[in-house]
């Protein structure tokens, strides 16, 4: 997540969108004022800033888990970090920075993104859900989804950043906006490449349960984004 006041930029990261690579690239021309906050794992070169902190707990508060949350996170001072939602930044920034800087998500299409998740549980030693025999379908019965409409929609399932790109369409939307941001672009950095061994299409591996299980646990996205299978 950054929050650049050198571009007036801020960068929600969501899940299996390029983010890290995104976020590499942003944090290299943000300047010392600006917030970076750390990466999972850790990556050489980047240098989070300005993350830690206080804040007031009670705010964007919609249930107990909301507040148990906001708590622990405010005793660490963990005031941001990598992956926090949109509303919890919202709350946690001073409102007219919120109000006037551009607010940039991404997302992809759900099934694209499912298959790219599954192959990180098989393949990142990293991760806390590592299993190197996970099947498509085991994936799938674990139930732990890469639902990317909560790190930029509220609680309701309304979006409450400016934009959302389209992961299939990055090659054209990023250079866009650095450019309207002045900020120089040269392609992303492969912050997490070689985590996908297996290159084959979604249409190439999901059967029609499959699918059609992805369409109903992603039904807010697919109506957001328009997304199609």
């Amino acid at each position: 997540m950054i929050v650049s006041h050198r571009h007036k930029l801020i960068f929600i990261k969501t899940l299996k969108t390029a983010g890290t690579s995104i976020e590499m690239a942003i944090a290299n021309e943000c300047g010392p004022a600006d917030v970076v906050t750390p990466i999972f794992p850790a990556v050489q070169g980047h240098e989070p800033r300005n993350w830690r902190g206080w804040f007031a707990p009670w705010k964007e508060v919609h249930s107990a888990t909301d507040l148990r949350k906001n708590l622990r996170e405010c005793w660490q001072r963990k005031r941001m970090y990598n992956h926090i939602p949109a509303r919890f930044a919202r709350a946690r920034m001073p409102k007219d920075i919120w109000d006037s800087y551009l607010k940039v998500a991404v997302d992809r299409n759900p099934w694209d993104k499912t298959l790219s998740h599954y192959h990180m549980f098989r393949n990142a030693d990293w991760h806390r859900h590592y299993d190197p025999e996970l099947t498509l379908d085991g994936y799938i019965d674990k139930g732990v989804y890469c639902h990317n409409a909560p790190f930029y929609c509220d609680v309701e399932g309304n979006v409450i950043v400016d934009r959302v790109l389209r992961y299939d369409q990055l090659d054209q939307e990023l250079p866009a906006l650095f450019k309207e941001l002045d900020i120089p672009y040269s392609g992303l950095p492969q912050a997490k490449a070689g985590i996908r061994k297996d290159r084959r299409s979604y249409h190439d591996v999901f059967d029609g349960k499959q699918a059609q299980f992805i369409q109903n646990a992603f039904a807010l996205e697919i109506r957001l984004h328009g997304w199609e299978y």
